[in-house]
């Protein structure tokens, strides 16, 4: 289930804003005297209690928080980690790039990142807990009922927020500062409910709540900086198993949280009357008399502590935290010894994460039981509905994990990488998948599936072994150390020994010394950040359209956004030159990049395949093909260059050739301008068909996004003809970003084209058969048309070459002045599509021949000359039909002049 973290990142970054916004007016309604705006009427405070009239509190403590805590367990922390106000405001100077740095190795500034074997790195636990102990104590003293008490304290917090994100990179205030993290950490476990697992979600490198920003080019790419490994945003999963033992703080925590929970609320009904009803009413929310009462004795069950509430309070809550981690401690050691039949090492790990289990479960419930998140403005009923579905989620989710373990964890995660290899050979594997996908085996399939792959793939055993073992070694889910028994059941999968798993190691430590020299957590981080920083290279390589890192290495703007790239990612000299070195000329990403690209050209010519047949019965179609034929123009040229790095055998090379024999004679004529070596006619043989080819009507959908509006209103006006529901599909989905027209708006708006009828007669003047539709119109806005009466003369001799003409419809006739009698003889005679005049104006002399109407009227379409010349630097199909006809005409010419005068 990938619901949550693949929810928008744009919508969650609208409702970070949202959230942040009525964060800081709660402050503000909190801190400023007479600013109340919360619609709740306060009638409920009797004769028992001193109250105040401020809604705030009650607000924060009484919804805002249960409401954080019930997203936490009915939905995902994938949800609350992505819109959490203070994570969004601890990030505002790395947005700003005004976070600390300080000299790093080689002397480059770097952000300061928490390392992990740091002081902070490992006690952070204890100081967030801490916090926690020391926050609930603030809360029963102070800020339940004080309003400028709870602003202060969530002012300082903010504060707080955005000093910790500018002083230490990544989400620092998340993983190290902030007293939530570990109650998340307790109420996530191993996966919510609703969580998606990510170690089995492999389509997408960006999982759960990763950190995650929106490119220049729109694309979703990683922000990770890996500022802690492993991390719960990443793998919650992986992190509960991987700081299960180890992480200072984290058992004791766990273990003290329900008893935390449990005295924290019997201090508050124990300080109000009222009982139960106290705490579920909200009651407590406006209850004046706490801070007066600190320095007073607290009275419980009419026992007087004789010790002021400063003292007691804070001292009860840790007492009630070390019974809780006493009880639960005796209930390990009970289902421990149930366990006896198991090797006692994993015995130990099984009863340690059942008692984390029912720990989570028990403290969640309990704060349930006294909290109201509806602020009982549902009456009873809806106080109990809530009780019920967290009682209800909570099981099942205690039900779902009871039974996992890390050795589940990891089979499940070593068959992701299993699977991903086996996807390279699905071809080979013939019927074993019984017509099922790889993505639909569950984890033990694809073990089962691994067992029986055929003796002649043997040696592709081993390498799907060493890929694997890769793959987890640079991801840091593997240990070096544990590798050869975690990977015991893929061996026996694979029918290999324990001599193929140490040549797998030996491989991969000469390809890749430091994948085996650094810890899985220093793997893992490297990984996490070369992966973040390759994103961002990619997206500026394609904002600047280059094709490999030597131009933008070259280029000072360029190398300058190179090194805060650098800079933000942490990334040591070794790492950084590593990452780099893989968009090289010849480097996966140019191979991605190819393939991409070839992709591309295959489905354009796809589609002009599709929309050639098509227009052989449409001819409004046809001025659609030369705008296709543009693009292929410029994919070939774009393609080509990013291909010369790899052998001609190599398979990107063969798809390249093999689309050749595909593309049109026009387009291969204008590359071949450039470079008629590289697009020289294919080998002989029949070329692979491009099936299946879409449906025109796609294409034109596709052609409705051209940047050029002419193309937009030719495809809106032929789909008003066409497909008249389509077409008002089109006009409901906005050209964002791209250019309009005059003529596409009133097209859009429902009018009619104006030029339809007399575009479609240009459609039968073959001259105009190649032209595209901006071509057409141009010609139309450009040129006068005329109607010759039969006689009428169009030009004389003599006359100054300012205009040319093109007879779309009847005859004319050219006569020259005779050498024998003066008079006017036929030279020849224009038929419907052919220029008149165009040889005087090309020429530039006066006029020697008289062109006029004949065998009745005639239409023909004039340019002034320097309307005609913007024609013909703007139309490359209009200047090669014309041409075409002047090249015939030339030769009817030399051969009325007979073959020996013909040129040679």
């Amino acid at each position: 289930m990938q619901v949550f973290s693949s929810w928008s990142e744009r919508q969650a970054h609208l409702t970070r804003w949202a959230l942040l916004l009525g964060w800081l007016g709660l402050i503000v309604s909190l801190l400023l005297p007479g600013v109340d705006p919360w619609p709740f009427d306060l009638d409920r405070c009797g004769p028992l209690l001193e109250c105040h009239a401020r809604e705030g509190n009650q607000i924060f403590w009484g919804l805002v928080v249960p409401s954080g805590l019930l997203i936490l367990v009915a939905l995902s922390h994938e949800v609350w980690r992505r819109i959490c106000p203070l994570a969004f405001v601890s990030q505002l100077f790395r947005a700003l790039h005004w976070q600390r740095t300080v000299p790093g190795k080689g002397g480059r500034r770097e952000v300061v990142k928490i390392e992990a074997d740091s002081w902070l790195g490992q006690h952070h636990v204890q100081l967030q807990w801490s916090l926690f102990i020391a926050g609930l104590s603030l809360r029963l003293l102070v800020v339940n009922s004080s309003p400028f008490g709870l602003g202060l304290f969530l002012a300082l917090t903010v504060a707080a927020a955005l000093a910790v994100g500018w002083a230490y990179g990544g989400k620092a205030w998340c993983q190290y500062f902030c007293p939530m993290a570990p109650v998340q950490a307790v109420v996530t476990g191993p996966r919510s409910l609703l969580g998606s697992p990510a170690h089995l979600e492999t389509t997408s490198r960006i999982t759960q709540s990763m950190c995650r920003t929106i490119g220049e080019q729109g694309k979703l790419q990683s922000a990770c900086v890996a500022c802690q490994a492993p991390c719960i945003d990443i793998d919650s999963e992986r992190a509960y198993w991987q700081t299960f033992s180890g992480k200072k703080g984290l058992a004791w925590a766990w273990a003290s949280y329900p008893g935390l929970v449990l005295a924290f609320f019997l201090l508050i009904r124990a300080a109000g009357p009222g009982g139960i009803d106290y705490l579920r009413s909200g009651l407590w929310a406006y209850d004046a008399r706490a801070i007066d009462q600190i320095a007073q004795p607290l009275v419980l069950g009419g026992w007087n502590t004789l010790l002021p509430r400063w003292f007691t309070m804070p001292a009860l809550l840790v007492l009630g935290g070390v019974l809780s981690v006493a009880l639960f401690g005796a209930l390990e050691r009970w289902l421990r010894s149930g366990l006896a039949g198991l090797p006692a090492e994993r015995a130990a790990a099984v009863a340690g994460h059942r008692t984390r289990l029912a720990a989570t479960f028990l403290a969640v419930n309990i704060f349930f039981w006294f909290a109201d998140p509806s602020l009982g403005l549902l009456g009873p009923r809806g106080g109990q509905l809530i009780r019920s579905l967290v009682l209800v989620v909570s099981g099942m989710w205690l039900y779902r994990g009871w039974s996992r373990d890390k050795a589940t964890y990891t089979r499940e995660s070593t068959s992701a990488s299993l699977r991903k290899q086996l996807e390279k050979l699905v071809p080979e594997m013939g019927d074993l998948l019984d017509g099922r996908s790889l993505a639909e085996l569950s984890p033990g399939e694809v073990f089962t599936l691994a067992k029986v792959l055929p003796s002649q793939i043997s040696q592709t055993k081993r390498g799907i072994y060493r890929e694997v073992l890769s793959d987890l070694f640079g991801s840091g889910r593997l240990d070096r150390a544990a590798s050869l028994v975690q990977l015991e059941e893929l061996r026996q999968s694979l029918n290999l020994k324990e001599e193929d798993h140490h040549a797998a190691v030996r491989e991969l430590s000469v390809s890749d010394p430091r994948i085996l020299q650094l810890d899985h957590r220093q793997r893992e981080i490297r990984s996490l950040r070369q992966e973040a920083a390759a994103e961002a290279i990619e997206d500026l390589l394609e904002t600047t359209g280059l094709g490999d890192l030597s131009a933008a290495l070259a280029d000072g703007d360029h190398s300058d956004r190179l090194e805060r790239i650098r800079q933000e990612y942490a990334l040591d000299e070794a790492s950084w030159s590593e990452l780099l070195a893989s968009f090289g000329p010849a480097s996966s990403f140019a191979r991605e990049r190819a393939e991409e690209q070839l992709q591309q050209v295959r489905d354009r010519l796809a589609a002009r395949q599709a929309l050639a047949q098509a227009a052989a019965g449409e001819a409004l179609l046809r001025p659609l093909l030369p705008v296709i034929d543009r693009e292929l123009v410029s994919l070939f040229v774009t393609v080509a260059p990013s291909l010369q790095p790899f052998a001609a055998e190599d398979p990107l090379v063969e798809r390249f050739h093999g689309l050749l024999p595909h593309v049109p004679e026009g387009v291969l004529t204008q590359l071949r301008r450039q470079d008629r070596e590289r697009w020289a006619p294919a080998s002989a043989g029949v070329p692979a068909p491009l099936d299946p080819l879409p449906d025109p009507a796609e294409v034109l959908d596709g052609l409705w996004r051209d940047p050029d509006p002419d193309t937009a209103l030719w495809t809106l006006w032929v789909q008003d003809q066409r497909d008249p529901a389509r077409a008002a599909a089109l006009r409901r989905e906005p050209r964002v970003g791209l250019p309009s027209s005059a003529a596409l708006d009133r097209l859009r708006s429902g009018e009619g084209l104006a030029l339809g009828g007399r575009l479609r007669r240009l459609l039968e003047v073959p001259l105009m058969a190649g032209l595209s539709p901006a071509a057409l119109i141009n010609m139309l806005h450009w040129g006068e048309e005329r109607q010759l009466q039969n006689g009428e003369v169009l030009f004389s001799v003599g006359d100054t070459p300012d205009t040319v003409a093109i007879l779309l419809e009847g005859r004319c006739e050219v006569r020259r002045p005779s050498a024998s009698d003066g008079g006017l003889e036929v030279m020849a005679r224009i038929h419907s599509g052919e220029p008149i005049g165009e040889v005087s104006f090309l020429v530039d002399h006066p006029r020697r021949a008289a062109v006029r109407a004949i065998d009745g009227p005639a239409t023909v379409l004039v340019f002034e000359s320097s309307e005609f010349e913007q024609l013909l630097q703007q139309s490359s199909e209009f200047n090669r039909g014309l041409l075409h006809i002047l090249a015939l005409r030339l030769e009817n010419s030399y051969g009325k002049l007979g073959t020996t005068n013909a040129p040679r």
